[in-house]
C-alpha cells in the first residue's frame, strides 16, 4: 500500500480489494480508501474522503461499500463505486469499535465490539443488530451469549462469531441461525484468539493473524464443525484485513505493536486450494511435541512447543485434585508460580488438540 495501515477494514468487489480507514504508520487516521487490483497487482487511492475512524466495519452490496461503526464516529457512510460519491445512511445508535459484521441477502449483521455509545472506558458489548439496506433501518436481534470484541462470517444461513477479546482472548465460536433467529451452538477452540481477521472460502472460515500469536493461521470447517491450525510463513501482524479470491487468501496491512509506527504496508497471498490444505493439515496432525523446562534463575518453568506460541488457560490443582488457582500462560514463555504456597501441585491445561495435559510441580 502507499502507507502502513492498522485497524483497517476491507471488502472485495469483482477483481478489487478496497481497504478503508485505520491508523497510519506516520500517525493519524487514514480517511481514504485504497484499492488493490488483483489482476494488475497494483494499488491506487480513490478520490473520496471518509470520516476519521479506526476498528470500523465495511461490507459491500450492489457495487457500494457500507462503512460503519469504529472508534471515531457513529455515521454510516455509503460509497458508490460507480460515481465515487459518498452519502450517509441511518446512524447506528449503539455503534461500537472492534465489532464484527457480515452481510446476507441485503442485510448487514453487526455484533459485539467495545466502547458502547462512545464510552470513554472500555465497555464490551453483546449487542446484535441488523441493518436493512433497502429500508435504511437498524433493528435489534437477540444478544450474543458472551460480550466481546469479535469477528464473524456467514456460511449457509448461519453466522459464526469466532474468538475475540473481553479481558482475555476468547476461545468461543458462537453460531446463530438466520432462519430461526436463535443462537443454536457453541464450539471451543484449543486456544484463544483476538485481533484477528476472517475470510471465507466455500465452507471454510479462515482465521488470520492475532494480537498475541501474530503468525496465527487456521480455518474452521463449517461442514464438519472442526478446527484446523495451519503452518505458514506469514509476516507477523494483528488487526489486519483478509479476503479470498480464486482459491487464494490475501492478507493486508495490520501492525505488530500498539505504536502506529509498526503499521504494515505489505499484502501477502497464500494458496488455499484443497490439495495444499490437505498437505498442510496432514503435517499438523502428528502429536505436537511439548516439553517442560525449568528455569534455574527464576522460580518457574516453560512449556516448549515448536509449532505454537498461543495463550492457553490453566488450572493449578492440589495433590488431591482440588483447584486452587486459574490463569493464562503462553507456550515458550516463563510461567511464574512464585505466589503459590510451597508444596506439590498439578499444573493442568489443554493443548491445541484439546487433550488434557498435566505437569507435576514442586514449589
Amino acid at each position: 500500500m502507499s502507507a502502513g495501515r492498522g485497524a483497517i477494514t476491507s471488502v472485495i468487489v469483482n477483481d478489487n480489494i478496497y481497504v478503508s480507514n485505520g491508523y497510519q504508520e506516520k500517525g493519524g487516521i487514514a480517511n481514504y480508501i485504497e484499492k488493490y487490483n488483483i489482476t494488475d497487482n497494483s494499488w491506487s487511492v480513490l478520490n473520496s474522503t471518509l470520516l476519521s475512524k479506526k476498528f470500523a466495519n465495511s461490507e459491500t452490496y450492489d457495487n457500494k461499500i457500507y462503512i460503519f461503526n469504529g472508534w471515531g464516529n457513529s455515521h454510516l457512510e455509503i460509497v458508490d463505486l460507480a460515481t465515487n460519491t459518498i452519502t450517509k445512511g441511518a446512524v447506528n445508535r449503539s455503534y461500537t469499535g472492534n465489532a464484527g459484521s457480515a452481510i446476507h441477502n441485503g442485510k448487514i449483521y453487526v455484533f459485539g465490539g467495545s466502547g458502547l455509545n462512545g464510552a470513554k472506558n472500555t465497555v464490551f458489548s453483546n449487542k446484535f443488530q441488523v441493518y436493512d439496506i433497502a429500508s435504511n433501518t437498524w433493528n435489534s436481534l437477540p444478544d450474543m451469549p458472551t460480550a466481546r470484541e469479535t469477528k464473524g462470517k456467514i456460511v449457509n444461513d448461519k453466522l459464526y462469531v469466532i474468538g475475540g477479546f473481553n479481558g482475555t482472548p476468547s476461545r468461543l465460536i458462537n453460531v446463530y441461525d438466520l432462519n430461526t433467529n436463535l443462537w443454536i451452538k457453541q464450539y471451543t477452540m484449543p486456544s484463544g484468539i483476538s485481533g484477528h481477521a476472517l475470510a471465507v472460502s466455500d465452507n471454510k472460515i479462515f482465521i488470520v493473524g492475532g494480537f498475541n500469536n501474530q503468525t496465527f493461521l487456521a480455518y474452521f470447517d463449517t461442514t464438519t464443525n472442526t478446527f484446523h491450525q495451519l503452518s505458514s510463513n506469514m509476516i507477523p501482524r494483528r488487526h489486519a484485513a483478509a479476503e479470498v479470491y480464486n482459491n487464494k487468501l490475501y492478507i493486508i496491512g495490520g501492525s505488530t505493536t500498539s505504536l502506529t509506527s509498526s503499521a504494515i504496508k505489505s499484502i501477502q497471498v497464500a494458496d488455499i486450494n484443497e490439495n495444499v490444505l490437505s498437505a498442510n493439515v496432514a503435517n499438523d496432525d502428528h502429536e505436537t511435541e511439548t516439553r517442560v523446562y525449568t528455569n534455574a534463575a527464576r522460580d518457574g518453568f516453560r512449556i516448549s512447543n515448536k509449532n505454537n506460541s498461543n495463550q492457553f488457560e490453566y488450572t493449578i490443582l492440589t495433590k488431591d485434585g482440588k483447584p486452587i488457582s486459574k490463569g493464562f500462560a503462553y507456550y515458550n514463555k516463563i510461567i511464574d508460580l512464585s505466589k503459590v504456597r510451597r508444596g506439590i501441585y498439578f499444573f493442568s491445561y489443554k493443548n491445541e488438540k484439546g487433550v488434557l495435559q498435566q505437569v507435576k510441580v514442586y514449589r
